[in-house]
């Protein structure tokens, strides 16, 4: 998303109707769909849209982050020759609890 950002168009340099779609889209009044020969290519939305896309994309980044980091572990488990579930640690880390060791 964001290299379709690195090169910003001046809407002043549209022909008309690009130009009217575009500030309507920068009044947050309305999602442009641009298509070219009857196919959607791409879409003229109010920049609070693509911060809120873009937040999304984060946190789809970080989830299969952890998924990765999730499986990497099993591996190492299973190569270890230790069970691949979760541990009492992992459960806790995951509920937001923290384990005292001292407690037991």
């Amino acid at each position: 998303m964001s290299a379709a950002l690195a090169r910003p168009l001046p809407a002043d340099a549209a022909p008309a109707p690009f130009a009217e779609a575009v500030t309507r889209a920068e009044h947050g009044k309305a999602r442009v769909v641009v298509t070219r020969e009857g196919r959607p290519v791409a879409a003229l939305v109010p920049t609070g849209d693509v911060a809120v896309l873009k937040a999304r994309e984060d946190g789809q980044d970080s989830r299969l982050a952890e998924e990765a980091l999730a499986e990497e572990a099993i591996a190492r488990r299973e190569a270890e020759g230790r069970p691949t579930g979760t541990t009492p640690e992992e459960l806790a880390a995951r509920c937001g609890i923290t384990l005292d060791p001292d407690a037991a």
